[in-house]
């Protein structure tokens, strides 16, 4: 039986899953060749205040990158690990939520973090220090809720409303001038965020400008110069899942994904079906019904974003389940496009700061995930359940007798097992023993002659008696990650499939 590398798969029926899929994959993250125990995140920084990290923002400059926490309605420069919580920032302080989306541009004077909330007037950070913008004419400063750079210009989505809102080329501040769209929104709604979208896998003349409404319709247009006619046209209107949040788009290579309550989709591919049939399309499709039911019930919570991480060959969906509070990751093997979902990180937002993941907490504190063994906050568990086989004759029945999980790991950690069978789900497990894996101690901490020394990888060969009788079977396992506050040594826990010995005939 081979380790579910397919991933999670709420949408297949159970008779008929692939065997290389799983009806479970908390806190497994399902590679090319087997399926590991995701990495634990550590403690980066706290703010110093117990409000939910809301907005992380990321300054990437020619000098180099800085992160800022957004808490409480203050700002805290969080770029160094560190235990001691930064003093807020002096200029930008006191906002009325925070909530911050921003973009990196370089405009006229330097490099710039463009930040706005929907609430305060836009403010911007040069590398050195935060400020207002120059003074913004023309609209309503506070009411910019969205931001997006398209052919050199800043624009911007106005707080419950029909219009954008666009710069001077290069521009950081100035006059700005209100587009309507209103016009085009037969369902109506107001324009929830705005991305672009390039088809020439980069910046180019081809790349168009791609507005969301809160009732799901995609207004795209072509072209560098909205004041210019002859230069900026109307490439159609669609209809697609209201989107989720103004974190709704993420640019990925070339493409531009939105997650809306039908799913994540590409726009490449989405446009060019019916609402109904978008499913086919969607990232998605494989935890389909898992991500509508997440959406009907969480959908205007929010924490919804979508993000890549590359070095961990990673897609990321945050799933908020109590604003503040709980949240779940629906993450994707973008080399495979196996799903699996991601338990215990409770998460506000994310962001990627020189190829690292960070998330803001709900405790105040910026976390770095997919670095260590164990999580800083707290034990978690890792549940694989494989898909039911039938293993021969649908109709006959089957008794199960021994069952040999190959998991190879480094650490000594409490491995359990279970076989279930007819599609039942129980939780009574068998131990799987981790004998002759010790733990090895930190360079720098171990005491010569007493510690031991780490062995490496160890794979466990146990067979483990089972009575389960029945037409089909599906294999479980459950592995308890106990806290771990110190240690950043990694914890390598990797299911690489399973044996089983079986009897077909009538049993009584």
């Amino acid at each position: 039986m081979p380790a579910p590398v397919e991933g999670w798969d709420t949408t297949s029926p159970l008779a008929e899953m692939s065997p290389k899929r799983a009806i479970q994959l908390d806190n497994w993250f399902p590679q090319a060749e087997y399926v590991e125990l995701r990495k634990g995140f550590t403690r980066h920084r706290p703010t110093g205040v117990t409000d939910p990290v809301e907005s992380l923002i990321v300054y990437s400059g020619a000098a180099g990158s800085k992160m800022f926490a957004v808490a409480g309605g203050d700002i805290y420069e969080v770029t160094a690990a560190d235990t001691v919580g930064p003093t807020p920032d002096a200029t930008i302080t006191g906002l009325s939520n925070s909530r911050i989306q921003y973009v990196n541009f370089v405009g006229t004077g330097g490099q710039y973090a463009w930040c706005c909330n929907g609430a305060e007037a836009p403010f911007t950070y040069n590398g050195t220090v935060f400020a207002l913008t120059p003074a913004i004419t023309g609209i309503t400063p506070e009411d910019v809720i969205n931001v997006n750079i398209h052919k050199n210009r800043i624009w911007m989505v106005l707080t419950e409303s029909t219009k954008v809102a666009y710069l001077d080329v290069d521009a950081i501040g100035g006059a700005a001038t209100e587009f309507e769209l209103g016009g085009l929104m037969s369902k109506g709604g107001y324009v929830m965020a705005m991305g672009t979208w390039s088809r020439d896998a980069g910046d180019g003349p081809d790349d168009y400008a791609v507005f969301a409404t809160s009732r799901g319709q995609i207004i795209i247009y072509a072209g560098t110069d909205p004041d210019n006619a002859a230069t900026w046209s109307l490439i159609g209107v669609f209809d697609l899942g209201a989107p989720l949040g103004r974190r709704c788009f993420r640019k990925v290579g070339s493409d531009l994904a939105i997650v809306s309550i039908d799913g994540c989709y590409p726009l490449s591919t989405a446009l060019s079906l019916d609402r109904g049939a978008v499913e086919r399309v969607a990232i998605t499709k494989n935890i389909q019904r898992a991500m509508n039911d997440a959406t009907r019930a969480y959908g205007d919570a929010f924490g919804w974003e979508v993000i890549s991480y590359p070095k961990g060959n990673m897609a990321i969906i945050n799933v908020p389940l109590v604003e503040n509070v709980t949240q779940h990751q629906y993450v994707m093997n973008t080399l495979t496009g196996a799903w699996c979902r991601f338990t215990g990180q409770n998460a506000n937002c994310w962001e990627v700061m020189d190829d690292r993941l960070f998330f803001g907490g709900n405790d105040g504190v910026v976390y770095e995930a997919d670095v260590t063994g164990a999580d800083y906050t707290g034990a978690f568990t890792a549940i694989m359940k494989t898909s039911f086989q039938y293993y021969g004759n649908r109709g006959a029945k089957k008794r199960w007798t021994m069952v040999q999980p190959l998991v190879t790991t480094n650490y000594a950690v409490a491995v359990n097992f279970l076989i279930d069978v007819d599609f039942k789900d129980t939780t009574t497990y068998s131990y799987l023993s981790t004998q002759g894996v010790q733990n090895g101690s930190l360079w720098g901490r171990m005491i010569w002659g007493r510690d031991v020394w780490s062995r490496g990888q160890f794979t466990l060969t146990d067979w483990l008696s089972t009575a389960a009788l029945g037409q089909n079977a599906a294999l479980k396992i459950r592995v308890d990650v106990p806290q771990d506050q110190e240690s950043t040594r990694p914890s390598l826990v990797q299911v690489n499939g399973f044996n089983l010995t079986l009897e077909t005939g009538e049993f009584i």
